[in-house]
């Protein structure tokens, strides 16, 4: 990529930059999201997101150039990708990374294209449209023979002042009167940027957010929001053989998704595809991942139920959607699936589960401040060699019964102080449950 973008050490300088402005803009952006469903979760998926970016671009040589950093960096946006606005930036991050050798706004205009690909329905009034206004502004200052420091800052401007014009052009967000949650993080992300190319001191700014306050939480009085598709479904394929491999599967999953729910988004990599799809029926989700011939693994969790900081495993789309109903993160591990991609999918559950966007507000921030303790509840999914050690692992959870019991029993904190057991999920009903001990730390 042309210009400073092209040095490995201004996009470092970028993730440096961006991650801990999106820990601190995560709250005030969940707080907004109420496109596709009000979840309250784009800021924390944002953030979970690019965190495995960041992870994966650390894991590179010091003196990697920009091509080889913009490469790992959509690389690990894609195996860390969590919900709709996830596996859009992953896509986003993918445009970037395939326009290396463009100029700056050329590149902006790249990702915003590709982000729009990676939507199945795409609609305008979100992220998507303030995407494609950014890159235009960025464009038209460059044409003015401004560097690209300014064209980004340009660019980053004027969306956000369209942010509001553009996000009442949404139904949904006009009805709720806010802006779009995906736009504020994209928004956050590319004021990161600028401030690297720029080599500007201190932190990011984020307060402009507060102009865009929510009236109440996301999710507020909107519990039949979901209406059908009750469940998300983010699933990680792998695909063998040759370069355009992930690009057919992808093809194939976004129409076989998209005929078993909505908010469908489909993203290829090098040998990867992300998909995101909201259902009433996980286990038909799991049909779609199943025929598509690429190995998977995928998380299932309600849509605006109740969640607990608690990974369970299954094999099964029926017990995974009575896992979430009961507040876990559930995690479809099918038959076959290698020892170390069960344990990474399960690895990014944990990290998924560690801040349930859902629970109670002393639950939630001390996740946030690593304090959360995660259970969980292998099943048959999981062999002893393949347990961390720093999960919580109760005894009997060994099969879909017993991994149903063991949810069931679980005193999880609620608030500062305490505890609720709650009600067993109701379907599917085990017929031989064995009766959970007291969780202790599992050992390798």
């Amino acid at each position: 990529m042309a210009g400073r973008l092209g040095d490995g050490g201004v996009l470092r300088d970028w993730l440096d930059r961006a991650v801990p402005a999106l820990e601190a803009a995560r709250e005030r952006i969940d707080a907004v999201n109420v496109f596709p469903v009000p979840d309250g979760d784009t800021g924390t998926n944002v953030l979970l997101t690019l965190r495995g970016a960041a992870d994966e671009v650390a894991a590179l040589p010091a003196g990697a150039d920009g091509a080889t950093v913009l490469r790992a960096l959509a690389r690990g946006a894609l195996l860390s990708a969590r919900g709709n606005s996830g596996v859009i930036l992953s896509r986003y991050l993918g445009g970037l990374a395939g326009a290396a050798s463009a100029s700056l706004p050329d590149a902006l205009a790249a990702a915003a294209a590709a982000a729009r690909s990676a939507v199945a329905e795409p609609e305008d009034g979100t992220v998507l449209t303030v995407a494609a206004v950014v890159a235009e502004a960025a464009r038209q200052e460059a044409a003015l023979g401004e560097g690209e420091t300014a064209a980004l800052g340009a660019g980053v401007a004027a969306g956000r002042a369209d942010l509001a014009r553009i996000s009442a052009g949404h139904p949904v967000l006009r009805s709720a009167r806010v802006v779009d949650a995906g736009a504020c993080a994209l928004l956050v992300l590319l004021d990161a940027l600028a401030a690297a190319l720029a080599g500007s001191a201190g932190p990011v700014d984020v307060a402009w957010l507060d102009a865009h306050d929510a009236a109440e939480p996301a999710g507020a009085g909107a519990e039949g929001a979901a209406g059908a598709h009750g469940y998300e479904v983010v699933a990680l394929l792998r695909v063998d053989g040759d370069a355009g491999g992930a690009e057919r599967v992808a093809r194939g999953l976004a129409d076989a998704l998209a005929a078993v729910g909505d908010a469908v988004a489909v993203v290829p990599g090098e040998g990867l595809v992300t998909a995101h799809v909201h259902t009433a029926a996980p286990a038909d989700a799991a049909a779609a991942l199943g025929a598509s011939g690429a190995r998977w693994t995928a998380t299932v969790r309600t849509l605006l139920g109740a969640a607990r900081p608690v990974v369970a495993c299954t094999a099964s789309g029926a017990v995974a959607a009575a896992l979430a109903d009961g507040g876990a993160v559930a995690v479809l591990l099918p038959d076959g699936t290698p020892a170390g991609e069960a344990r990474d999918a399960v690895r990014r559950a944990t990290q998924e589960a560690q801040v349930p966007v859902h629970a109670a507000g002393d639950a939630r921030a001390a996740g946030a401040a690593g304090q959360g303790t995660v259970v969980v509840l292998p099943g048959d999914r999981l062999d002893a060699a393949a347990l961390d050690p720093g999960w919580v692992v109760p005894a009997g959870a060994s099969d879909d019964a017993g991994v149903l019991a063991s949810l069931a029993a679980l005193a999880v904190p609620t608030s500062a102080g305490d505890t609720a057991t709650p009600a067993a999920p109701t379907t599917p009903t085990p017929t031989t449950p064995t009766t959970p001990t007291t969780p202790t730390e599992a050992r390798p």
